[in-house]
């Protein structure tokens, strides 16, 4: 069996080349009596040659030239991220001082990938926003370079974000001719939250407090999940309020927060019904109420994928949530069924 033509050009084995001859000078490296006297130091300057060099290097040589997906160096560059941790003695890089250098690594790649396709995602998403909300925009505007795996990723962390510095501004999205759909004013979802933060503000700094005399790194990554976490939940309300849901004559949107999400006909809702407590939990059911009992059960005849944060989704024949005016909507939905 024979590679195609484009996998063998001298382009291809100028960057093998190039790679063999950068692994085989950082190994000389990390085995000199310099290194063990900086080892920190170094070990970085080895990552930094071995990951964003040789990323570089493949971009400019091989994906630019051949039009490869940027996904491409993605897999490059985690690629040579693995070649580099087996290089490095295991005594250079403590785990507590590499993980840092891994989290501005991630991001960084993200930024320049981004950046060097940056005209194909604004000329992809001024297309899509025509038809569609600046949500659904950009995320395909991001799927046509990092593909749909790593972009619901991106957007997952994105939108917290997006909502946390720029929420306040957010106008209405809703069409014309459609039906907004709340879910918190009834619920007492933005009260429960506030609560929920103020006992994390407390009992957070309590554990920082006790971990930090014991293992401060330990310390300070709990305390920055912890601290994620509240900022997610802070996000979440603010895309609630800002970004309700809403139904149509054809269609109802959902759009729960940063939780979950989903566009469902009309005509594959076979029924609605009031309900008083959380449905009992069976395969291809999803509870979408936050802090909440749900007051409202679709079922459908026929499943509807539901997309969560961080690319996760799910298949759902019934769907149990919490809506401001229970009676409106099911008679809303009844209409049409």
């Amino acid at each position: 069996m024979t590679f195609p033509r484009r996998f063998i050009t001298p382009r291809i084995v100028a960057f093998l080349l190039l790679t063999v001859l950068l692994i085989w000078i950082e190994m000389s490296v990390a085995r000199t009596v310099t290194f063990s006297q900086q080892p920190i130091v170094l070990s970085i300057g080895v990552l930094f040659d071995l990951v964003f060099v040789t990323t570089g290097v493949f971009y400019w040589l091989v994906a630019k030239p051949l039009r490869l997906a940027s996904s491409r160096l993605i897999f490059v560059a985690l690629l040579m991220l693995r070649v580099a941790l087996f290089i490095l003695p295991q005594t250079s890089l403590l785990p507590n001082q590499i993980w840092p250098f891994l989290v501005v690594f991630s991001e960084g790649l993200v930024l320049l990938i981004a950046g060097l396709n940056i005209r194909t995602i604004v000329r992809t998403y001024r297309n899509l926003r025509l038809t569609t909300d600046a949500e659904t925009a950009l995320r395909g505007s991001l799927t046509t370079v990092f593909g749909k795996k790593a972009t619901e990723l991106i957007i997952g962390e994105g939108l917290v974000l997006y909502y946390l510095l720029l929420g306040w501004r957010l106008r209405s999205d809703i069409p014309v001719d459609a039906q907004p759909l709340t879910t918190h004013r009834q619920s007492g979802q933005i009260a429960l939250v506030i609560g929920i933060l103020m006992v994390g503000v407390v009992e957070g700094s309590a554990v920082h407090l006790l971990l930090a005399r014991w293992h401060p790194m330990m310390a300070f990554w709990i305390t920055l999940l912890s601290g994620y976490g509240m900022l997610f939940f802070v996000a979440d309300i603010i895309a609630t309020v800002k970004r309700p849901s809403y139904i149509t004559a054809n269609q109802l949107h959902l759009r729960l927060g940063v939780r979950w999400r989903a566009t469902i006909p009309r005509s594959t809702i076979a029924t609605s019904s009031l309900i008083s407590e959380k449905p009992t939990k069976q395969i291809g059911q999803l509870n979408g109420s936050f802090l909440t009992i749900p007051n409202v059960l679709l079922t459908f005849n026929e499943p509807i994928c539901f997309l969560g944060p961080y690319g996760i989704s799910k298949e759902v024949c019934q769907f149990a949530f919490f809506v401001d005016d229970p009676v409106a909507f099911v008679r809303l939905v009844a209409e049409d069924s």
